[in-house]
């Protein structure tokens, strides 16, 4: 399987995780928080993919591999999630936008050479 076919089978895969609503996610942010609920944090991090992939669409021009962007904008993902209060009254999408950014930033500029 070419890396483009692969980046395009997880790009469908992910489409199969259902997007939460406002009550979900609040929900499984407090399960999560609270109890440390691993399926909690998965339902999350799955729910959010679709988000990491359109960021790191944005950074294709580096030169970099697409899939290598959207590893590291999930490792962000990850930290966010691990990080997130709810009860602050923001959705973890807008929370998540910065540590999703922040991971791929700093992959590229370990990664990335002027040569």
């Amino acid at each position: 399987m070419s890396p483009e076919q692969g980046l395009s089978r997880y790009l469908t895969e992910i489409r199969k995780f259902p997007m939460l609503t406002k009550d979900e996610e609040f929900m499984l942010a407090k399960r999560w928080s609270e109890h440390q609920d691993a399926e909690s944090a998965h339902r999350l991090v799955t729910s959010h993919l679709r988000l990491v992939a359109k960021i790191a669409m944005g950074y294709r021009g580096y030169g970099l591999p697409i899939g290598e962007v959207i590893s590291e904008g999930n490792v962000g993902l990850m930290q966010a999630v691990k990080k997130f209060d709810p009860d602050k009254g923001f959705r973890l999408a807008t929370y998540a936008m910065w540590w999703i950014r922040a991971s791929i930033q700093e992959y590229i500029l370990r990664s990335w050479s002027l040569v």
